[in-house]
């Protein structure tokens, strides 16, 4: 008759510790002074034509060097300000 083995049990082994690299610091580059259309479409989540017409509703103060309209990122949190203000108030 074959021997018989017999397993031998083992303790588990503790759990390994995850050591993290270290996060690679990034400089946060400084904010634009004035934004063209597409820049301050992309800071209010909406379109480029939806920038257009609040600029030619005079809803937006810009800045028109050349042919560009440049708009100050300060005024459009006035702006986001107004909006909040009025739609509490309404």
């Amino acid at each position: 008759m074959p021997k018989r083995r017999t397993l031998q049990l083992v303790p588990a082994a503790a759990p390994a510790t995850v050591i993290s690299a270290p996060v690679p610091f990034e400089p946060r580059m400084p904010e634009p002074l004035l934004l063209d259309i597409k820049g301050a479409a992309h800071m209010l989540s909406s379109t480029p034509w939806t920038i257009r017409n609040l600029l030619w509703a005079k809803k937006i103060p810009f800045i028109k060097i050349g042919r560009r309209f440049l708009i100050d990122p300060s005024d459009l949190r006035g702006f986001i300000a107004r909006q909040k203000s009025s739609q509490i108030a309404a």
